[in-house]
Protein backbone atom coordinates (compact mmCIF):
# COMPACT_ATOMS: atom_id res chain seq x y z
CA UNK A 1 0.00 0.00 0.00
CA UNK A 2 1.52 3.32 -1.09
CA UNK A 3 1.30 6.71 0.44
CA UNK A 4 -1.99 8.51 -0.37
CA UNK A 5 -1.69 11.18 -3.06
CA UNK A 6 -2.51 14.79 -2.30
CA UNK A 7 -5.34 16.34 -4.27
CA UNK A 8 -3.52 19.29 -5.83
CA UNK A 9 -4.17 20.11 -9.44
CA UNK A 10 -2.59 22.69 -11.76
CA UNK A 11 -5.53 25.05 -11.24
CA UNK A 12 -4.57 25.37 -7.57
CA UNK A 13 -1.35 27.11 -8.61
CA UNK A 14 -3.19 29.33 -11.10
CA UNK A 15 -5.75 30.21 -8.41
CA UNK A 16 -3.09 30.92 -5.76
CA UNK A 17 -1.14 33.20 -8.11
CA UNK A 18 -4.17 34.80 -9.76
CA UNK A 19 -6.15 35.81 -6.69
CA UNK A 20 -3.60 38.30 -5.30
CA UNK A 21 -3.23 39.92 -8.74
CA UNK A 22 -7.01 40.09 -9.11
CA UNK A 23 -7.35 41.50 -5.57
CA UNK A 24 -4.94 44.33 -6.35
CA UNK A 25 -6.76 45.10 -9.62
CA UNK A 26 -10.14 44.97 -7.87
CA UNK A 27 -9.00 47.33 -5.10
CA UNK A 28 -7.48 49.71 -7.65
CA UNK A 29 -10.83 49.76 -9.45
CA UNK A 30 -12.70 50.38 -6.19
CA UNK A 31 -10.40 53.28 -5.30
CA UNK A 32 -10.69 54.69 -8.81
CA UNK A 33 -14.50 54.49 -8.65
CA UNK A 34 -14.44 56.24 -5.26
CA UNK A 35 -12.24 59.03 -6.67
CA UNK A 36 -14.56 59.49 -9.65
CA UNK A 37 -17.62 59.69 -7.39
CA UNK A 38 -15.84 62.21 -5.13
CA UNK A 39 -14.86 64.35 -8.14
CA UNK A 40 -18.38 64.27 -9.60
CA UNK A 41 -20.00 65.29 -6.33
CA UNK A 42 -17.43 68.02 -5.76
CA UNK A 43 -17.94 67.79 -2.02
CA UNK A 44 -14.84 68.39 0.14
CA UNK A 45 -16.15 65.78 2.59
CA UNK A 46 -16.38 63.21 -0.24
CA UNK A 47 -12.83 64.10 -1.34
CA UNK A 48 -11.55 63.59 2.21
CA UNK A 49 -13.38 60.31 2.80
CA UNK A 50 -13.17 58.59 -0.59
CA UNK A 51 -9.95 56.72 0.25
CA UNK A 52 -11.03 55.04 3.53
CA UNK A 53 -14.61 54.46 2.38
CA UNK A 54 -13.50 53.01 -0.98
CA UNK A 55 -10.97 50.76 0.74
CA UNK A 56 -13.47 49.38 3.27
CA UNK A 57 -16.18 48.87 0.65
CA UNK A 58 -13.65 47.35 -1.77
CA UNK A 59 -12.45 44.82 0.83
CA UNK A 60 -16.04 43.88 1.65
CA UNK A 61 -16.92 43.51 -2.03
CA UNK A 62 -13.80 41.38 -2.62
CA UNK A 63 -14.92 39.00 0.14
CA UNK A 64 -18.26 38.70 -1.67
CA UNK A 65 -16.43 37.95 -4.94
CA UNK A 66 -14.42 35.17 -3.24
CA UNK A 67 -17.61 33.76 -1.70
CA UNK A 68 -19.29 33.77 -5.13
CA UNK A 69 -16.26 32.04 -6.68
CA UNK A 70 -16.45 29.35 -4.00
CA UNK A 71 -20.19 28.83 -4.57
CA UNK A 72 -19.68 28.56 -8.32
CA UNK A 73 -16.80 26.11 -7.83
CA UNK A 74 -18.80 24.07 -5.32
CA UNK A 75 -21.87 23.90 -7.59
CA UNK A 76 -19.67 22.92 -10.54
CA UNK A 77 -18.02 20.11 -8.59
CA UNK A 78 -21.38 18.89 -7.31
CA UNK A 79 -22.63 18.76 -10.90
CA UNK A 80 -19.64 17.03 -12.56
CA UNK A 81 -17.86 15.41 -9.62
CA UNK A 82 -18.39 12.25 -7.63
CA UNK A 83 -19.68 12.38 -4.07
CA UNK A 84 -17.82 10.09 -1.71
CA UNK A 85 -17.19 9.72 1.99
CA UNK A 86 -13.84 10.54 3.52
CA UNK A 87 -12.41 9.83 6.94
CA UNK A 88 -10.81 12.72 8.80
CA UNK A 89 -7.25 11.67 9.64
CA UNK A 90 -6.11 14.94 11.16
CA UNK A 91 -8.05 17.84 12.66
CA UNK A 92 -6.66 20.87 14.42
CA UNK A 93 -8.29 23.85 16.14
CA UNK A 94 -5.90 26.69 16.93
CA UNK A 95 -6.28 30.24 18.18
CA UNK A 96 -4.10 32.76 16.37
CA UNK A 97 -3.65 35.85 18.52
CA UNK A 98 -3.91 39.30 16.88
CA UNK A 99 -3.93 37.93 13.32
CA UNK A 100 -7.37 39.09 12.19
CA UNK A 101 -8.55 42.49 11.01
CA UNK A 102 -8.10 45.22 13.63
CA UNK A 103 -5.93 42.80 15.68
CA UNK A 104 -8.78 40.46 16.52
CA UNK A 105 -7.93 36.86 17.25
CA UNK A 106 -8.63 34.22 14.62
CA UNK A 107 -9.66 30.62 15.13
CA UNK A 108 -8.18 28.27 12.54
CA UNK A 109 -9.69 24.87 11.85
CA UNK A 110 -7.38 22.71 9.71
CA UNK A 111 -8.74 19.41 8.46
CA UNK A 112 -7.13 16.63 6.46
CA UNK A 113 -9.18 13.69 5.21
CA UNK A 114 -8.37 10.49 3.36
CA UNK A 115 -10.62 8.70 0.88
CA UNK A 116 -10.61 6.29 -2.01
CA UNK A 117 -10.58 8.24 -5.29
CA UNK A 118 -13.77 7.31 -7.20
CA UNK A 119 -12.12 7.49 -10.64
CA UNK A 120 -8.71 5.92 -10.01
CA UNK A 121 -9.44 3.78 -6.95
CA UNK A 122 -6.24 4.96 -5.24
CA UNK A 123 -6.03 6.49 -1.80
CA UNK A 124 -6.09 10.29 -1.82
CA UNK A 125 -5.96 13.09 0.76
CA UNK A 126 -7.44 16.55 0.83
CA UNK A 127 -6.62 19.32 3.30
CA UNK A 128 -8.52 22.56 3.91
CA UNK A 129 -8.35 25.41 6.42
CA UNK A 130 -11.19 27.50 7.77
CA UNK A 131 -10.85 30.81 9.66
CA UNK A 132 -13.28 32.33 12.14
CA UNK A 133 -13.06 35.70 13.91
CA UNK A 134 -12.81 35.62 17.70
CA UNK A 135 -16.53 36.47 17.95
CA UNK A 136 -17.33 33.21 16.11
CA UNK A 137 -15.52 30.94 18.55
CA UNK A 138 -18.59 28.74 19.02
CA UNK A 139 -18.83 28.15 15.26
CA UNK A 140 -15.14 27.24 15.09
CA UNK A 141 -15.54 24.74 17.91
CA UNK A 142 -18.66 23.29 16.25
CA UNK A 143 -16.86 22.78 12.91
CA UNK A 144 -13.83 21.29 14.67
CA UNK A 145 -16.14 18.89 16.52
CA UNK A 146 -18.01 17.99 13.31
CA UNK A 147 -14.72 17.35 11.50
CA UNK A 148 -12.81 15.71 14.35
CA UNK A 149 -10.30 12.91 13.71
CA UNK A 150 -12.02 9.69 12.78
CA UNK A 151 -15.25 11.38 11.66
CA UNK A 152 -16.80 10.74 8.28
CA UNK A 153 -17.18 13.78 6.03
CA UNK A 154 -18.75 14.09 2.56
CA UNK A 155 -16.28 14.98 -0.18
CA UNK A 156 -16.93 15.90 -3.82
CA UNK A 157 -14.13 14.78 -6.15
CA UNK A 158 -13.43 15.65 -9.78
CA UNK A 159 -10.16 14.63 -11.43
CA UNK A 160 -7.40 15.99 -9.20
CA UNK A 161 -9.44 18.34 -7.02
CA UNK A 162 -11.73 17.78 -4.07
CA UNK A 163 -13.68 19.77 -1.54
CA UNK A 164 -15.42 19.04 1.71
CA UNK A 165 -19.14 19.29 1.14
CA UNK A 166 -19.74 21.52 4.15
CA UNK A 167 -21.40 24.92 4.08
CA UNK A 168 -18.40 26.86 5.41
CA UNK A 169 -16.09 28.44 2.81
CA UNK A 170 -12.41 27.61 3.34
CA UNK A 171 -9.67 30.25 3.27
CA UNK A 172 -9.09 31.77 -0.16
CA UNK A 173 -6.06 29.57 -0.94
CA UNK A 174 -8.11 26.40 -0.36
CA UNK A 175 -11.14 27.34 -2.47
CA UNK A 176 -9.77 25.56 -5.52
Amino acid sequence: MGRPGRMVGPMSLVWTLGVPVAAVAFMAGALNLGAVIARVTGSPVAMALFLPVSAVLGIGAWMLVLAAAWRIRRNYLRRVGHATAAVVVESDLQRKHNRGPFNFDLWRVRVEAQFSHPETGGEARVQKQYFYLQFQEAKAHALAEQLSAGASVPVVVHKNSALFDVSKRPVWVDIW
